[in-house]
């Protein structure tokens, strides 16, 4: 009989409270959102959430991958950290662009978030190249959002 480990449960969960965080205070936002210049290049709402999903169903294979296979290696609570950052980092972009309009703010958050992904990309990269390949859409999606940020910063 196969068992299946706890974390096949704990981590998607986690990613689905990061997931649904993020999605509350964007909520927040809505009405702000819709009263201010975007540029003509904005994704539909639509578009943002596929993506999003797309995203996070990638980066919970990408922690699976390294929690069941890595975890012994002297690194992994370095990559664990930088993944709990990057949980905090997204919720906090939201929070800042959304719910408190602080879109100067938020381009430095989402600045972070690029040097957070640089560098888990990077030492995910020494152990599961797979891993890190599944975190490419994640980052291109982030510096797609950080250009979109600076850019709705400039027209507003």
């Amino acid at each position: 009989m196969v068992r299946i480990k706890a974390n096949f449960f704990f981590i998607p969960l986690l990613v689905i409270i990061t997931a649904s965080a993020a999605s509350y205070f964007a909520d927040t936002g809505k009405s702000w959102y819709k009263t201010i210049n975007l540029p003509s290049w904005t994704p539909s709402n639509s578009i943002v959430a596929i993506a999003w999903t797309i995203i996070f169903i990638l980066t919970s294979l990408s922690i699976l991958i390294i929690w069941n296979k890595y975890h012994s290696v002297r690194k992994f609570r370095i990559i664990i950290l930088l993944f709990i950052v990057n949980a905090f980092l997204i919720v906090g972009w939201n929070i800042l662009f959304f719910s408190h309009q602080m879109v100067g703010l938020a381009f430095i958050q989402a600045m972070l978030l690029i040097g957070n992904l640089f560098f888990l990309i990077m030492f995910i990269w020494r152990f599961s190249r797979v891993a890190a390949y599944l975190l490419l859409p994640y980052s291109a999606w982030i510096i797609f959002s950080t250009v979109l940020t600076l850019n709705i910063w400039i027209l507003n």
